[in-house]
């Protein structure tokens, strides 16, 4: 009779316990294994959603210092074109503080 009610016990502690905690109880591995595949999923979709825009706005400005770096040696090559060169250079400074 001890043995059923001890059964009865246990059986009312687990109904009660979150449906999680058994897994865990009867595996322990599995913590770990859950947190290792977890950890590198959410990094995936992490770098799933916000790496096109990080690497967008790296080519972004890369290619705003190529564009500068093409106009100072257009400006060193031809010292006649200052005007327009200036003109230029206004206009990626505008783009620059647009971003």
């Amino acid at each position: 009779m001890a043995k059923i009610r001890e059964g009865l016990e246990k059986q009312k502690k687990e109904s009660t316990q979150p449906w999680y905690e058994n897994w865990f109880k009867r595996s322990p591995w599995l913590t770990t294994l859950l947190s290792t595949l977890m950890g590198s999923l959410i990094v995936a979709l992490l770098a799933l959603s916000f790496g096109p825009c990080i690497v967008n706005k790296l080519i972004s400005f890369v290619s705003r210092r190529i564009e500068k770096v093409n106009l100072m040696v257009i400006q060193e090559l031809n010292p006649e074109s200052e005007p327009f060169l200036e003109a230029a250079s206004e206009a990626v400074a505008q783009l620059e503080e647009q971003i």
